[in-house]
């Protein structure tokens, strides 16, 4: 078996773009990645949570959502260690 065929066989998941918007599917969630206006001084992008089930019961305004990043590969990799710490990603 390759290494690409057990990558394929975890089922990660994948970030995918649409009109500009970024999204992530959690097990129980989907991270948006949304440009803001060029005049935002807190960052170039806004990361958004949309938390259903049991997580929804979980996330409080400490969780810190929405986030706000200025590079837009430093957010996804910021979003995917989230979603790994949040045991959001089947294993």
């Amino acid at each position: 078996m390759t290494q690409n065929s057990s990558l394929a066989r975890l089922a990660l998941p994948l970030w995918t773009c649409q009109d500009r918007i970024w999204t992530i599917q959690g097990l129980e969630c989907e991270i948006t990645l949304e440009p803001r206006p060029h005049y935002c001084d807190r960052g170039n992008w806004i990361a958004k949570l949309f938390p259903v089930g049991t997580l929804a019961e979980d996330i409080d305004y400490a969780d810190g959502w929405p986030r706000y990043y200025f590079d837009v590969d430093r957010a996804k990799a910021e979003c995917w260690a989230w979603l790994e710490k949040r045991r959001q990603i089947a294993a």
